[in-house]
């Protein structure tokens, strides 16, 4: 089953004891009332989760751009999605123009979504720190690695996760659709798919910080249908049924269009499953 916080496997760290994880994430935080504390602590906790949760912490060199806001567009945006295509092709011994632009593009933004949601998520529930979406940067041209300018942690004005949901999570969202727009700029692709590329990536950072650090993942779950029932998510998948350790599925509405590469197959929530 393809993961959307991967597109291939990832291992996990693992979570170790409720109580002892939750009073060290309590102490890496720091508390809203006393000092300024680091960041870089709560980076390093949450990256243990798997490299998509992993945010580097140096400020951006020249060449990089803002992620959300507008920093992906135009001629740099097609050129990440010509190089996704690129290397999509490698997986069947084809050449990018055997990949369909509108699947490069789709996978593009689905590996963004879940390279900023993931921490994003994270340092919130773990640790109840506000991680800006809006001072993520990456490289294009290079590798998805993401930096973050922050490096004091911004403490929550809530630890619920509705609240969460509709803080940090949500503006990731909003960031995210800007790319969506972006994209549709540069070629044809349906928004509805992004958006629940979107939701996939989402529900996949839940999935794996709920294998990684159990105790969060009601909370988790919390967050995503809250966005669920939320404008700027609403109709783009649902929860339906638990598997064996009582986590519950996520089917999407749309379909990435991974299964249009030969051999890709469904994805685990893809809507053409029967």
């Amino acid at each position: 089953m393809r993961d959307h916080t991967d597109g291939i496997a990832v291992g996990s760290a693992g979570s170790g004891g409720k109580g002892e994880r939750v009073g060290s994430e309590r102490d890496i935080a720091g508390n809203a009332e006393g000092p300024v504390s680091l960041l870089a602590p709560v980076l390093e906790d949450i990256a243990g989760i798997n490299v998509f949760f992993a945010l580097e912490t140096p400020g951006p060199e020249p060449g990089w751009v803002a992620a959300l806001g507008g920093g992906l567009s135009g001629e740099p945006l097609a050129a990440e999605v010509e190089a996704v295509r690129g290397r999509l092709a490698t997986l069947f011994g084809g050449g990018a123009e055997d990949v369909e632009w509108r699947v490069g593009a789709s996978l593009f933004h689905q590996g963004l979504a879940s390279r900023v949601l993931s921490p994003v998520l994270a340092a919130a529930l773990c640790h109840g720190v506000f991680l800006d979406p809006w001072r993520l940067f990456v490289r294009p041209g290079g590798p998805m690695v993401v930096r973050t300018t922050e490096t004091e942690a911004q403490p929550l004005a809530s630890p619920d996760p509705q609240e969460i949901a509709r803080g940090p999570v949500r503006e990731t969202v909003a960031g995210l659709e800007g790319v969506a727009t972006a994209l549709g700029r540069v070629g044809g692709i349906a928004p509805g798919l992004l958006r629940g590329n979107t939701a996939a990536a989402l529900a996949g950072a839940t999935r794996s910080l709920g294998r990684a650090r159990p105790e969060h993942h009601e909370d988790a779950e919390r967050v995503v249908r809250t966005l669920l029932c939320d404008p700027c998510l609403e109709g783009t998948g649902t929860y339906t049924g638990t598997d064996d350790q009582g986590r519950a599925g996520f089917r999407r509405t749309t379909c990435c269009l991974y299964y249009r590469l030969p051999e890709g197959g469904l994805c685990g929530d893809c809507a053409l499953r029967s």
